[in-house]
């Protein structure tokens, strides 16, 4: 009895080690857009595309630490291209999709990821600036989706947009900007996912809780000040990362990948599409 317990043991862990095997070979070759691939949540997503072997096509407005993994990538047998973009622009968004089919052909994936936040009291904010805000996270998701539509349907693909726990529950004092632009991702992507489906494109709303990244360094307005404490309590945005890439082997349109944002699931609005 001892012996067939073993044996089946054995051939389950067969099985997980070549299904695991499989899902990562399925990603080789395959043309990833990540957008604010430079630092943060962005970098880490770029290594785990490297490590699934696709071909990468970083987008940035500060695009040198984006250029120094593409050369080093390129050195180790992959292929990447670097756009620089300033994403609040919607004249230069084009560009992304455009250089990405014209080096490679076709896009199978689009990770909408650059963002920034605002930290202001609604008597301290410049109107200027949320709506800069809004460009930059939240129309530039809308555009780049939109954009790269008719490359994903050819063969499939999937649009992973990251957004924020903020997406789905209210925030604190100061960061209601940056909330509204995070349920404003929310709400579109889950309301597109019918639509992006039926054309064979997985969508995936990524909504973390706080991240050790430099988002929170950069963000404007100083109210940013009341939160600085609650940073060594945040997650390592590689862990964020592998989550995400895991995620799309799962249904359901919401992604939970932190602790905190586990347990603010329970407050969301969980009837998924």
């Amino acid at each position: 009895m001892e012996m067939y317990r073993r044996l089946s043991l054995a051939i389950v862990a067969l099985l997980l080690v070549a299904t695991v095997q499989g899902a990562e070979s399925d990603y080789r070759g395959k043309v990833v857009i990540i957008t604010g691939s430079s630092s943060g949540l962005g970098a880490a997503l770029v290594e785990e595309a490297a490590a699934r072997e696709m071909k990468l096509v970083l987008a940035d407005i500060n695009p040198g630490p984006s250029q120094a993994f593409a050369e080093a990538y390129t050195k180790r047998g992959g292929e990447a291209l670097v756009v620089e973009v300033d994403l609040a622009d919607a004249r230069q968004r084009g560009r992304v999709i455009d250089r990405a089919l014209a080096r490679f052909g076709r896009v199978d994936m689009l990770i909408n990821n650059a963002g920034y936040a605002y930290f202001a009291n609604l008597q301290q904010q410049q109107l200027a600036q949320a709506q800069h805000l809004f460009e930059v996270n939240y129309w530039a998701y809308i555009d780049l989706a939109q954009r790269a539509i008719p490359a994903l349907r050819r063969q499939g693909g999937a649009i992973i947009n990251v957004a924020s726990i903020l997406g789905v529950i209210p925030s604190g004092p100061d960061l209601h900007a940056y909330a509204a632009s995070k349920h404003a991702l929310v709400g579109a992507f889950r309301s597109l996912h019918g639509e992006l489906d039926a054309m064979g494109i997985q969508v995936k709303v990524v909504c973390p809780g706080g991240m050790k990244t430099n988002i929170f360094n950069a963000a404007i307005g100083a109210g940013k000040d009341k939160y600085k404490d609650m940073v060594k309590d945040w997650e390592t945005p590689d862990k964020v990362a592998g989550e995400i890439f895991a995620s799309l082997a799962k249904p359901g349109v919401l992604v939970f990948p932190t602790t905190v944002a586990h347990m603010a699931e329970r407050f969301a609005d969980q009837q998924q599409p």
